[in-house]
C-alpha cells in the first residue's frame, strides 16, 4: 500500500486483535494459526490477523526469518546487529542471485509444536506443520528477480517446493498474481492447490463524512513517481482553475514538484502523515486517485474503498479486479506499467527496476488528458460519484474485501488444510 506512518495503525489493529480472537486464547477450543512473516508488518496482514475465521485464532510476529531464538545474529552485540542490518540491502540481492543460479528457491525454517497451522506471508517454509502461503506476485519467491522464471532449473525446483505435501494451499492476492505463477510454472497438480483470496479490509463501523464545498481528491502513496503521484498532479493542475476542487497529496514530495506547483493553492502537499491523520483526510475527501505504475495490488485501494471513496486508477495488473470500472471507480489506460501481459515484471531484477523508475517521470500528453477527463467526469457527475461511493463502501462491508467474505473463505481453506 501507499506508505505512510503506519505505527498508529499497527497499534490500533494489534490492540483490537485480542478482542477479535487475533491472539491465542487461554482456551484450546480454537485452532491456532501462526502468521509467519519474513519481513516487517504490512497493513494487509494486520487486517488478516484482526479477522480470523470462526473457530481459529491467529498469532503474528513482525519478523520470523528464523525459528524463534535461533537467529545467528541474535547473540551478537547490538552494534554488530545494527551493522548487519545496514549491510543487508547490499548482501540480500547477491544472496538471492546465488539461490537462482543454484536453482534453489529460498526456504525458511519454522518448527513449533504449539500451533495447528501456519499461514505464511509470501515465504516457502520448511515446517513440521501444515501451512498455506499467500503471495502478491510470483516474483516474491525469487527475491523479485523475474529472470529466475526464465531458468528451467529454477522453475522445476520451485515447482517441487510448491508441491511439497505440507504446503496445502497457495493463495494469490489476485487472479493477476495467480497468472504470474501459472504462466511460468506449469503443473496441473499445482493449479489444484491455487485459490485467489483477496486481502481483507476492516471497514470503519460508522462513516462520519465531514461536510465541505466542492470535490476533494486525495492521493496516498509511499513513492511519488512510481505510484502515479506526478500524473495526478499534472492532470489536476490542468483542470483545477475551472472547478471548485482540491487535490491533497499524502506522500514524500520531490523538491522539483513542490517548486513547480507551489502557486496552485488547490494542491495541498502535506507529505507523509500518521495513520490517524490519513483516516481524517479520507473522511474529508470525495475521490481517491492513484494511477500507479508499480503496485502488484495497492492495499491502499480497498482501504480508500472502505471510506466510500470512488477510485481513479490505471488498468494495469490487478487493478481491474480491485476497481470495477463505472461502479466503484474509473480506470484509465496505463501509459507505463511494471508488468507484461502475461503477468511478469518487465524488469529482470530489483536493480533493473531502480534504473527504470525514471520512466515514470515522463507521462504522455494523451494519458494526462485521459486522467484529467476522468477527474472532470467525477467532478461534474454528482449522482455517478455518489453511487460509486455507496458501491465502494459496500465492497468492503459485504463484497470481495469484506471481513464476511474473507472469514468464510479462509475458514474453509484452513479446515481443508488441516483435513489434508
Amino acid at each position: 500500500m501507499g506508505r505512510t506512518d503506519n505505527s498508529s495503525a499497527m497499534a490500533e489493529l494489534e490492540g483490537a486483535m485480542e478482542e477479535s480472537g487475533g491472539n491465542p486464547p487461554a482456551s484450546s477450543a480454537r485452532k491456532k494459526v501462526f502468521m509467519y512473516m519474513s519481513a516487517s508488518f504490512h497493513n494487509a496482514y494486520l487486517h488478516m490477523a484482526k479477522n480470523p475465521p470462526e473457530g481459529f485464532s491467529v498469532s503474528t510476529s513482525a519478523y520470523m526469518a528464523y525459528t524463534p531464538g535461533t537467529s545467528p545474529s541474535a547473540t551478537l552485540p547490538p552494534q554488530a546487529q545494527g551493522a548487519i542490518r545496514s549491510l543487508n540491502p547490499y548482501i540480500s540481492p547477491l544472496y538471492n542471485k546465488l539461490h537462482i543460479m543454484l536453482s534453489r528457491p529460498k526456504v525458511r525454517k519454522f518448527h513449533l509444536d504449539s500451533y495447528d497451522l501456519v499461514h505464511s506471508a509470501q515465504s516457502i517454509l520448511d515446517t513440521n506443520l501444515p501451512y498455506v502461503m499467500d503471495f502478491e506476485h510470483a516474483a516474491v519467491l525469487s527475491g523479485y528477480n523475474q529472470s529466475a522464471f526464465e531458468r528451467e532449473g529454477f522453475r522445476n525446483a520451485l515447482k517441487r517446493k510448491l508441491l511439497d505435501g505440507n504446503l496445502k494451499k497457495l493463495l494469490p492476492w489476485s487472479n493477476a498474481a495467480k497468472r504470474s505463477l501459472t504462466n511460468f510454472v506449469k503443473s496441473h497438480e499445482l493449479e489444484q492447490k491455487i485459490e485467489t483470496v483477496y486481502p481483507v479490509i476492516t471497514p470503519p463501523e460508522k462513516l462520519e463524512r465531514q461536510k465541505h464545498e466542492g470535490v476533494n481528491f486525495i492521493f496516498v502513496g509511499g513513492i511519488f513517481y512510481e505510484k502515479g503521484g506526478y500524473d495526478a498532479v499534472l492532470a489536476f493542475d490542468k483542470i483545477s482553475s475551472k472547478y471548485d476542487a482540491t487535490l491533497t497529496l499524502v506522500t514524500p514530495i520531490p523538491n522539483e514538484v513542490q517548486e513547480r506547483f507551489s502557486k496552485n493553492d488547490k494542491i495541498r502537499m502535506l507529505g507523509p502523515q500518521p495513520y490517524a491523520k490519513v483516516k481524517e483526510l479520507y473522511s474529508q475527501s470525495d475521490v481517491f486517485v492513484m494511477p500507479t505504475h508499480y503496485d502488484t495490488f495497492g492495499f491502499v485501494i480497498p482501504e480508500a474503498l472502505s471510506y466510500g471513496l470512488p477510485i481513479l486508477t490505471d488498468n494495469s495488473f490487478s487493478r481491474p479486479e480491485l476497481v470495477e470500472h463505472g461502479k466503484t471507480g474509473l480506470l484509465v489506460d496505463a501509459y507505463y506499467s511494471s508488468f507484461r501481459e502475461d503477468g511478469a515484471y518487465i524488469y529482470q531484477s530489483v536493480e533493473d527496476l531502480k534504473k527504470r523508475r525514471e520512466d515514470c517521470k515522463y507521462p504522455t500528453e494523451s494519458y494526462i488528458n485521459e486522467l484529467a477527463s476522468s477527474m472532470e467526469r467525477l467532478i461534474n457527475e454528482d449522482s455517478l460519484r455518489e453511487e460509486m461511493s455507496r458501491n465502494a463502501r459496500e465492497e468492503t462491508i459485504s463484497g470481495k474485501f469484506s471481513p464476511k467474505a474473507y472469514k468464510e473463505k479462509m475458514g474453509r481453506i484452513y479446515e481443508e488444510a488441516l483435513r489434508k
